[in-house]
């Protein structure tokens, strides 16, 4: 019989499998996205998504201005798309020009990642600040299927594809 062992509760959260997605937004004057490890489907009917996006992102202050915004579920070849676009600012670089993507613009001008598993366009519905990160729950207008491929995930701080 194996026992549990005591863990540390920011550390144990680790040990929850996330989809990896790119939020995406379109405020009119440029496009941007982020990398997020929490994107859940809340409702099927209508089908709603809630992703957590810490109050410190560009993409967060671009988000707050516009009605609309777009989730791409990244698959497994899409490691370097999740790191790039997580670990650069949107204030400083146009991260579809500098990883050379030219993104699908679906429904009112949201930017799709080619190549993601699936694709959705999202109208915001509501929003909840919680501890450092703020819940953002949207109704999808739209949804696209890309390719049928492994969908990436992030466990235990890495990338898994089952």
């Amino acid at each position: 019989m194996t026992a549990m062992k005591p863990l540390a509760p920011g550390k144990a959260l680790s040990h929850i499998s996330h989809p990896v997605a790119i939020i995406t937004v379109n405020d009119g004057k440029k496009l941007n996205g982020m990398t997020a490890a929490w994107v859940t489907q809340i409702s099927i009917d209508p089908p709603i998504l809630c992703v957590s996006i810490s109050p410190k992102r560009h993409t967060w202050e671009m988000l707050k201005g516009v009605e609309f915004f777009g989730v791409s579920m990244l698959s497994k070849d899409q490691e370097g798309e999740s790191d790039f676009f997580g670990s650069k600012s949107g204030k400083k670089v146009d991260k579809f020009k500098a990883m050379g993507i030219e993104p699908f613009m679906a429904a009112h001008d949201v930017p799709l990642l080619t190549g993601s598993v699936a694709g959705f366009v999202c109208r915001k519905t509501h929003q909840v600040e919680q501890g450092d990160h703020w819940a953002l729950f949207g109704e999808v207008v739209e949804a696209w299927k890309g390719h049928d491929n492994v969908p990436l995930n992030f466990f235990k701080s890495g990338y898994h594809s089952w």
